[in-house]
């Protein structure tokens, strides 16, 4: 990344996981892009399913892509937007980054069952697509007892 570009490095929390977000305004040519990263790193032995995944998952989409690096492993999804000259406004901005959000925590599940699990790719694509994925439910915290006050007689 140009360091003379304004960009932004931030990390959220979604349903599924932990993600890190990088967000590049491209004065040059009046684009917003925004790139986040998902925290698994595919190893070489299913850098193949990993690839399928992303195309599966990508296709289709109006506003944005998966990508896979064949030479690290790392995964992101990437979404951006062109803005009238000098004229980036808060609702391109957050329109870009919310899609960015959403859909690579949305898909985040389908990663991980081809990755780890015995999902194939069209298998994992169709649950997404399905809505059978569902997000970790929340178990309720155990509740922490105060510890009393302690008196001597």
């Amino acid at each position: 990344m140009d360091p003379s570009h304004p960009v932004l490095n931030a990390a959220f929390r979604g349903e599924h996981a932990n993600f890190r977000c990088v967000v590049v305004m491209e004065e040059a040519d009046d684009l917003v892009q925004v790139t986040s990263f998902v925290p698994v790193v595919v190893p070489p032995h299913k850098l193949s399913v990993g690839s399928e995944l992303c195309t599966r998952l990508s296709h289709g989409m109006k506003m944005g892509r998966f990508e896979l690096d064949h030479a690290t492993g790392e995964l992101r999804f990437h979404t951006s937007s062109a803005y009238a000259k000098g004229e980036l406004n808060e609702e391109v901005l957050q329109r870009v980054l919310g899609v960015n959000l959403v859909m690579v925590d949305m898909h985040f599940p389908a990663f991980i069952t081809v990755i780890y699990g015995n999902d194939s790719p069209a298998e994992a694509t169709a649950r997404i697509r399905g809505g059978t994925f569902k997000p970790r439910e929340a178990k309720p915290e155990p509740e922490v007892q105060a510890v009393g006050r302690i008196s001597f007689n």
